[in-house]
């Protein structure tokens, strides 16, 4: 199904903050525009075409902008007297589909990282209720003054945090979105039994206060939770018509695009697993990730990885990259953690060179490692 002609207007204000948490530098940048779009059918394919034209970004999206940086100051007040170095972004947009009085959405968010000497650096950002928030997590424990991995030994479990929904959006998402699934590893595979019974993952774009969150897609259709895989079995996909066109601002065209990316909570103790493991792997979380169209692996870069015996940190890696044979993840997921998070961290998304933010959310998965 073609995206149908509308009209869409934005106002966005974003803002990046980096040097000391006491006095750190701040870049502002706005946007804001209309656009009209068309599309039809031809016997070569769909064409579209668009107007779109600037305007001034209303000053109440600046004063809710700068309100949100002072928000992001107090937050971290309790930091200024530190040596520790700030990276934090703001974001405060709104998007109207149909006319002026079509669906409104609105978001504001701030999102960064603390870096202090002799810790791991310290991701925080919002919750989908707007309290401030760092990611937490069993690292937080565990010394820095530890040996260096060299390598990872692919026999070895692993155990993924809720900090690592890039891997399967990336495994997942894209893989399964209209315009890739005539070539995607997946195809073909509905109905299946892809993955361990108790991995359940949907799109929700319905959850409230997220990056991705719509009533209405940008091309004013209704947006709703998609179930892509229900308890192992793949079962949906990201197709059009379905709520699912998104755009990176007024002046690109609409794709095709995830919006909350979700992993139901399951059965597992990750704990458990952790003490459990004679050895293994606990990846902290994941900076990015990338899944090539038509191909059928996944590569993530992560963020701290450890090297554990019997739960006891012995080793790690600063980061590193993996990359997986996307079917061959799936199937190497035996456990799905009953301890779901929200990542509070915005992620972007990128597709056709167009960045869109959206929400991760998910439990601590186990890996099983490669069968030698």
């Amino acid at each position: 199904m073609r995206p149908r002609d509308h009209q869409m207007f934005e106002s966005q204000v974003s803002a990046t903050l980096t040097g000391s948490v006491a006095r750190p530098e701040s870049l502002i940048s706005t946007r804001a525009g209309r656009v009209v779009y068309h599309a039809r059918t031809t016997p070569q394919g769909m064409r579209q075409s668009q107007k779109a034209a600037g305007a001034r970004v209303d000053p109440k999206l600046l004063e809710r902008a700068h309100a949100c940086i002072a928000e992001l100051q107090t937050f971290l007040e309790r930091f200024r007297d530190t040596d520790a170095g700030l990276t934090a972004r703001v974001l405060v947009r709104r998007r109207q589909t149909g006319g002026r009085r079509g669906p409104l959405r609105e978001y504001q968010s701030f999102w960064g990282a603390l870096r202090l000497g002799g810790s791991w650096d310290s991701a925080f950002g919002c919750t989908e209720q707007g309290t401030p928030a760092f990611r937490r997590g069993p690292w937080e424990e565990w010394p820095r003054l530890l040996p260096a991995l060299t390598h990872l030994d692919p026999s070895l479990p692993m155990v993924l945090s809720p900090y690592c929904g890039t891997l399967l959006h990336e495994a997942l998402g894209h893989a399964l979105e209209a315009e890739y699934l005539a070539h995607s590893p997946l195809k073909g595979r509905q109905g299946q039994l892809i993955s361990h019974h108790d991995l359940t993952v949907m799109d929700r774009p319905d959850l409230a206060g997220l990056a991705g969150s719509m009533d209405f897609d940008d091309i004013g259709w209704q947006a709703s939770a998609t179930t892509l895989v229900h308890r192992g079995i793949l079962v949906g996909d990201l197709s059009r018509g379905r709520g699912v066109w998104r755009r990176a601002s007024f002046r690109d065209l609409p794709l095709v695009r995830a919006s909350n990316f979700m992993v139901r909570p399951g059965s597992g103790d990750p704990d458990a697993w952790l003490a459990g493991m004679p050895r293994g792997y606990y990846v902290c979380w994941l900076q990015g990730g990338n899944w090539l169209p038509g191909s059928d692996r996944v590569k993530v870069l992560t963020g701290p990885v450890f090297y554990l015996e019997h739960g006891q940190p012995r080793a790690y890696l600063n980061w590193t990259s993996i990359e997986w044979q996307t079917l061959d993840l799936l199937a190497r997921i035996v456990g799905v953690g009953r301890d779901f998070q929200v990542d509070p961290v915005v992620h972007w998304c990128m597709k056709q060179h167009q960045a869109v933010p959206m929400g991760l959310g998910m439990p601590s998965l186990l890996l099983r490692g490669e069968a030698t």
